[in-house]
């Protein structure tokens, strides 16, 4: 019987970890991730506090496809036509679809749609807010929170990072309509009375770059610019996300050039069912999808590692990634039947 953990090592590369970008963003806070592995390829101030503007948007509409009901309709009171700031242009006593104001709220960035939502959505206004910081929480979003829908901050105010919102962005993306909704460029619907709503992205990137696969705007005069974006090319997504970025659209689309020229996916393995021929472990283990983007110049180890007893769900260990002797990405491996 084998000991207590099991391991197989195999060495991809022995160079030096070099993961500094050769160029400057100029903005008070940047970051280049890479979505499933959470690899941070580019950073500046990314753990500082910073006021969101719109870009809190985001958390609104996760919450929304995850808590709404997206068939139906919600009418319009006074205190949504009432909002500041950008707008869908909702008319009084009319009635409109859940799944609308979501477009509306990350095309066009309608402050009217955000509180529309909040004040449907949960139990009650401030129970939407206690949502998004749930949300937040359960994300591992540890330096942001929110206290509106909608991100203006001149009697309220949103707080997140650059990396918090990367991970937000991450975790977003892996729901579908979420992702339809994002990268969407134009979207026309009808309200309940008949009243036309036309809505186009105001995000340039999704409009004009094709792998460009979603994001949010934001600015007020306090926050400055605020810009999210995700871009995918050759099975690898990155996310952007700047603070007080003046030239945000050209500083997103370097940062994408550099990720996508610098970096690869590494596929370590793809479902591969392995069998152990050992007492401990009979039957076959099956070990899930583990890609992780690497550099020429990375030192990575790949690691096999079994434990003694199977865990939850019959997990019998994981396959585990290593940059300079740093775990940094994990998947589980399972008995296989």
């Amino acid at each position: 019987m084998k000991k207590l953990i099991l391991g197989l090592i195999i060495l991809l590369s022995s160079f030096t970890l070099s993961i500094k970008a050769s160029f400057e963003i100029h903005a008070t806070s940047a970051i280049l991730m890479e979505k499933d592995s959470k690899r941070v390829m580019y950073e500046k101030n990314i753990h500082n506090r910073y006021l969101t503007a719109s870009i809190a948007k985001i958390m609104t509409a996760i919450v929304a496809l995850e808590n709404g009901d997206l068939d139906k309709y919600y009418k319009v009171d006074k205190e949504t036509i009432s909002q500041i700031g950008s707008s869908i242009y909702l008319k009084l006593d009319d009635e409109v679809k859940l799944i609308d104001l979501v477009y509306g709220l990350m095309l066009r960035s309608g402050n009217d749609a955000a509180y529309l939502i909040a004040v449907s959505v949960g139990e009650d206004y401030d129970d939407f807010i206690n949502l998004m910081n749930e949300t937040a929480k359960k994300i591992g979003m540890k330096n942001s929170s929110f206290s509106n829908p909608s991100g203006l901050d001149e009697e309220s105010a949103n707080y997140s990072t650059a990396y918090d919102m990367a991970l937000l962005m991450a975790y977003c993306l892996d729901n579908e309509l979420f992702r339809k909704i994002t990268g969407t460029k134009t979207h026309v619907s009808k309200t309940k009375e008949g009243e036309l709503l036309y809505f186009v992205n105001k995000h340039r990137l999704i409009q004009t770059k094709d792998y460009v696969t979603g994001g949010k705007t934001g600015y007020t005069t306090n926050a400055k610019r605020t810009l999210v974006t995700s871009a995918k090319k050759n099975n690898m997504e990155l996310i952007a996300v700047t603070f007080n970025c003046g030239d945000d659209w050209n500083a997103h689309d370097a940062l994408f050039n550099y990720g996508f020229s610098n970096f690869e996916m590494k596929v370590f393995h793809r479902g591969e069912i392995i069998k152990m021929n050992d007492a401990l472990y009979p039957t076959p283990y099956l070990i899930s999808d583990l890609k992780y983007p690497v550099k020429s110049d990375d030192n990575i180890k790949y690691l096999i590692k079994l434990l003694k007893k199977p865990g939850s769900k019959q997990q019998i260990g994981r396959a585990e990634i290593y940059l300079d002797e740093k775990l940094v990405h994990h998947v589980p491996i399972y008995r296989y039947y």
